[in-house]
């Protein structure tokens, strides 16, 4: 076997080695620091719950007002207002005509009258549909929470999965470029945009 052989089969057999020693190999810090200027999934949760008005805080304060509605009553009121007028004329035939009538009336009368009552419905207190239907916002805080969490990291593991595995087809690189683009269209539309504003604003 020649020397020129052994040479160019070790060269062969090293090439490998000696690429991979050359690339250079992305920690954990360095890949997600690329991600530095994208807001976190706690903020991004944050503009879907204040986007869908469903913050803690206003459930609580929803809760305890429909909780206290029971203590205020129904006022209701009425107004009336009258006028009348009458005439009365009396003629007698023993009177002495001096004038034309023995007695010659009138009357004009207005009257003025309103109420004001008030219903208190005590049954409330023990049991009030107006609080069961802010319980059910926790639901929806709930089914936000979750949709938003699992979009944001989908498309995060998407995002390392590209710097790791980058595709080597024009094809395979549009096509998660554009499923890149459709999960942050989600978190926009979940957030009122906020998603794509804050990316902005942070790069600027």
């Amino acid at each position: 076997m020649s020397r020129s052989y052994i040479l160019l089969v070790a060269a062969l057999l090293l090439a490998p080695g000696a690429a991979m020693a050359q690339a250079p190999q992305l920690t954990e810090d360095q890949i997600l620091a690329r991600f530095a200027h994208e807001p976190s999934v706690q903020q991004v949760q944050d503009a879907a719950i204040r986007y869908y008005q469903v913050h803690p805080e206003r459930i609580r304060s929803l809760r305890r007002n429909a909780q206290l509605k029971a203590l205020m009553p129904t006022v209701s009121g009425s107004f009336a207002n009258a006028l009348t007028s009458s005439k009365r004329k009396m003629d007698d035939g023993l009177y002495y005509q001096a004038l034309p009538f023995k007695e010659d009336e009138r009357i004009n009368a207005d009257s003025l009258g309103f109420s004001v009552t008030a219903t208190w419905n005590l049954d409330r207190l023990v049991f009030n549909a107006e609080v069961l239907d802010v319980q059910s916002l926790i639901g929806i805080l709930d089914g936000v929470v979750r949709e938003v969490t699992t979009v944001y990291y989908i498309r995060r593991r998407l995002q390392i999965d590209m710097i790791l595995r980058p595709p080597t087809d024009i094809a395979s690189k549009i096509s998660q470029r554009i499923r890149v683009e459709e999960l942050t269209g989600l978190l926009d539309a979940m957030t009122g945009g906020y998603m794509t504003k804050s990316i902005s604003h942070k790069k600027g």
